[in-house]
């Protein structure tokens, strides 16, 4: 019968039951669904080194959990001289871990295993425990217990302390055997009980050794530990003096070890301490001060549109549309004779290549004059304003990111804009019917100031030649002829005139047409280039809160979505 199991009898029978409720299942799935979730979305944005380190929690804990959960692994660690190969032996109840003067003694970790209910070799090939021990008489109370005994962490070869890095990281329940000459090394207080200030509830802290002090000197030496492991964050860590030569503490420790194995506990509190101390660490490069995150409000989506519609050449389009207008006015309505000015000059539409029927936008390069500086710059100011104004309550990483991409936004602009103006359907509009009447009109009269002016000319040649000339026609004294001659030629240019002043509002109709539609393919140029992707960026913070709240971080932020102003 081993030590273990000994002390285990002398135990009220309650103590071996197990202590606290089974950790649901399904909360671990859930906090590791949570610290996957904000690891991807830390990927390339927070510090490569803290995001490979939760990387590297997922995949341990998703491993742990394929194995057997009812296994139980127990790891003895400790410093060179501390006595944790004697205590490992006490434990198994015969001479496995080898004990000798010359240091470091334990060269490789050493596994020993009770009556396990499943196979262990799987377990123990992940952990890289190839020296592996069968316990034949542990009893029910040590069932499923795989007991390691690891090399010295303080060793001097580095394979040594390799080994104690990955069991470390891999064991259930830690036990860390430390001398009263050396429990106070800040070795192994600022390498490893530092680091795992999470994992009070699997962490023993054991002062072996202690048959060499005295009772005050015990005293002493333990209340200081308990001060150093509290510094080290592990105020609830199980902290015990022990003796393998008096017995010391023993029952004590054989209690912590006999709780792990009947509350079948340690392994998923021990993924629960991982994936909470991984969370914290993804939170503390974040330095998330968990303001107001918010894309897409109305005033910033106006002062940006405005930006990007200017920057496309609006009013040059839209004075555009507006002269192409009246030149088809013009030339529909004006007095004949001078129609022919307009045609002179080419259309402002055409000339723009703005007027392309039947061909694909995304194939059209308009010839629009090089974008304004003033406004194209004016336009990445209001690219970087809205990103600004989007990530203000962010944290630095996602500032940054969000800025890289609102700079490539900004280096796209001259492009998507030209694009979206070829898509806008600024085509020439068709003629006013009204047009087509004043036309005709125009004929007439001009026709009726040609009959009356040939037909004074006509009277004119009479004359000359010395030709009685018919009589004239008057209306109220007035020479028919005359009065076709002056209302042809007066009537049709009032009539222009009256007609352009009409068509002049058209055209400027016209002109508030195609801006709107100019303004409409900029917003789906806002909201592809520049919208959408920091929104992408913020959806990436919402999902890294998201996941931290649910991988247990501390003082994880609430998320927010696009629209949606979240503190």
């Amino acid at each position: 019968m081993t030590i273990l199991r000994q002390l285990l009898a002398r135990l009220d029978p309650r103590a071996r039951a197990g202590s606290g409720a089974p950790v649901d299942q399904a909360e671990v799935d859930r906090r590791l669904a949570g610290l996957a979730q904000a690891t991807d979305a830390a990927a390339h944005r927070l510090p490569e080194p803290v995001v490979e380190s939760a990387r590297a929690v997922i995949e341990r804990a998703r491993r742990r959990r394929e194995l057997s959960q009812d296994l139980t692994v127990v790891a003895l660690a400790g410093s060179t001289g501390a006595g944790k190969s004697t205590l490992f032996n006490s434990i198994v109840g015969t001479e496995v871990a080898h004990v000798g003067v010359l240091r470091p003694t334990t060269a490789a970790p050493m596994a020993a295993v009770w009556q396990a209910s499943t196979d262990t070799d799987e377990l123990l090939d992940w952990l890289g425990v190839d020296r592996r021990h069968e316990v034949g008489d542990g009893g029910d109370e040590l069932a499923d217990l795989v007991l390691l005994d690891l090399p010295d962490h303080d060793s001097t070869h580095a394979h040594h302390r390799a080994q104690v890095d990955r069991l470390v990281d891999r064991a259930d329940l830690m036990i860390w055997v430390m001398d009263p000459q050396k429990y106070a090394d800040a070795l192994v207080h600022d390498a490893y009980l530092t680091r795992f200030a999470r994992h009070a509830e699997v962490t023993v802290v054991v002062l072996n050794q202690v048959d060499r002090l005295s009772v005050a000197d015990t005293d002493a030496c333990l209340r200081h530990l308990r001060s150093l492991v509290a510094a080290d964050g592990l105020d609830d860590a199980t902290v015990l003096a022990t003796s393998t030569r008096s017995g010391q503490g023993l029952p004590e420790l054989a209690e912590v070890i006999a709780d792990a194995i009947a509350s079948r506990r340690a392994a998923t509190s021990r993924l629960m301490a991982d994936i909470a101390s991984a969370a914290e660490a993804l939170e503390s490069a974040a330095a998330d001060p968990g303001g107001v995150i918010r894309v897409g409000g109305a005033p910033e989506l106006a002062v940006l549109n405005d930006a990007l519609t200017g920057a496309a050449g609006a009013d040059l389009i839209s004075s555009a549309v507006e002269s192409s207008r009246n030149r088809a006015a013009i030339s529909a309505v004006g007095w004949p004779p001078l129609r022919w000015l307009s045609r002179r000059r080419a259309d402002p539409i055409a000339r723009l290549r703005l007027d392309r029927p039947g061909v694909d936008p995304a194939l059209v390069r308009t010839s629009m004059p090089s974008n304004d500086p003033v406004a194209l710059a004016r336009a990445r100011t209001a690219v970087h304003d809205f990103a600004a104004t989007a990530t203000a309550g962010a944290p630095a990483a996602w500032i940054t990111s969000t800025r890289a991409v609102a700079e490539v936004a900004a280096d796209g602009l001259a492009d998507h804009l030209d694009r979206a103006v070829a898509r806008a359907p600024i085509a020439k509009p068709s003629s006013p019917r009204w047009w087509a009447f004043v036309g005709w009109l125009q004929w007439g009269l001009l026709a009726l100031a040609v009959v009356g002016g040939g037909w004074l000319l006509a009277l004119a040649a009479l004359g000359y030649l010395q030709f009685e000339p018919p009589p004239t026609p008057t209306v109220s004294g007035l020479p028919i002829p005359t009065l076709m001659l002056a209302v042809g030629l007066l009537g049709g240019i009032v009539l222009a005139a009256i007609a352009r002043g009409v068509a002049a509002t058209g055209a400027r109709r016209a002109a508030r047409s195609a801006r709107e539609a100019l303004r409409r393919e900029v917003s789906e140029v806002a909201e592809s280039l520049v919208v959408a992707p920091i929104a992408g960026e913020l959806e990436s913070l919402a999902d890294f809160r998201l996941g931290l709240r649910a991988a247990g971080a501390p003082s994880a932020q609430p998320a927010s979505r696009r629209g949606q102003a979240t503190s």
